[in-house]
């Protein structure tokens, strides 16, 4: 098996990617892009589960409370990556781009896990929320991350129940959101940067075709282990304006993930792959920050830093 990216590796790539795609695609409006005919929207599916995570261990995951669990000796990420081989699992704190697991068990249901990652870092008065898809959950659920706590906690390296969904918006494209609010013992564990990327700074609510776009997510063996992609916008008015769509790629584990321009700018989350008539995925597709902010009405957005702390 080959040795992981290191952080600084992987964001040369990144980077190297995204300039050649800004190099590459011209920048037009919406208006002047004609859109394309016959596409539809498929959510993507979020439940993805590891051979390691079974009823006995969401039973010890959820008796831990707030104190954690690790992994399994061994336990692998669909796509066959270790934890500690993966770049994406390494930064401390919680944050844009998390890996994360709702414990859709624990009201009982047959499927016991939501794996998907997370968007945006919120804040509402004092309290913290973590912003992921609202095909991942509904209201009430737990929600577990795979946490590196910050150095100054004394705490190890596993999976936490973090918070649980307070909102959830699971309506088709561009309606498809959920709030995570976040326990309070896991306050100074927050950090509003996304890995490799940086940002968010604000948010977008422009229409170029063609803008670069940038995310970072766990999707099942195109993401695993979180892996920073790149693509190009495509459409900015779906629903009204309130869903967008770029080429792109993306893998169930990916919904809920945050999407940056070129700038840092929050365009919104990941939620759907854009299909054409004939089955054949044509980009990926999610919710507009803009629609973002209207559902989470009472929670602000937290900036983050624009290097990738």
């Amino acid at each position: 098996m080959p040795p992981a990216l290191s952080a600084s590796s992987a964001l040369r790539i990144a980077a190297t990617a995204l300039l050649a795609v800004a190099a590459s695609l011209p920048l037009t409006t919406t208006a002047e892009a004609a859109p394309p005919t016959g596409v539809h929207y498929k959510k993507i599916n979020s439940g993805v589960s590891p051979s390691w995570y079974t009823p006995e261990f969401e039973r010890r995951l959820l008796a831990s409370g707030t104190g954690g669990v690790r992994l399994p000796a061994g336990a692998t990420l669909p796509g066959g990556v270790t934890a500690p081989q993966a770049a994406g699992l390494a930064q401390t704190g919680i944050r844009p781009g998390q890996w994360l697991l709702t414990l859709l068990g624990s009201d009982g249901s047959d499927n016991p896990l939501g794996w998907c990652s997370a968007n945006f870092v919120f804040k509402k008065n004092s309290t913290w929320g973590l912003g992921t898809a609202g095909h991942c959950g509904t209201v009430g659920q737990p929600v577990s991350a795979y946490v590196v706590p910050p150095p100054a906690s004394g705490r190890l390296p596993g999976l936490y129940v973090i918070g649980e969904i307070s909102l959830s918006r699971d309506n088709g494209i561009g309606d498809d959101f959920a709030m995570i609010t976040i326990y309070p013992e896991f306050s100074s564990w927050m950090n509003p940067t996304m890995p490799v990327w940086g940002g968010p700074e604000g948010t977008y609510t422009g229409d170029q075709v063609g803008l670069p776009l940038k995310h970072f997510g766990h999707g099942a063996v195109i993401g695993t282990g979180g892996t920073p992609r790149v693509g190009a916008a495509h459409r900015w008015d779906i629903e009204k304006g309130s869903g967008y769509s770029w080429v792109g790629v993306a893998a169930p584990g990916d919904s809920g993930s945050g999407v940056l321009n070129l700038s840092g700018q929050a365009a919104g989350d990941l939620t759907h792959l854009a299909v054409d008539i004939e089955g054949n995925v044509v980009g990926v597709a999610g919710t507009r920050m803009t629609k973002i902010r209207q559902i989470a009405r009472d929670w602000s957005l937290v900036n983050g830093s624009l290097l990738p702390l």
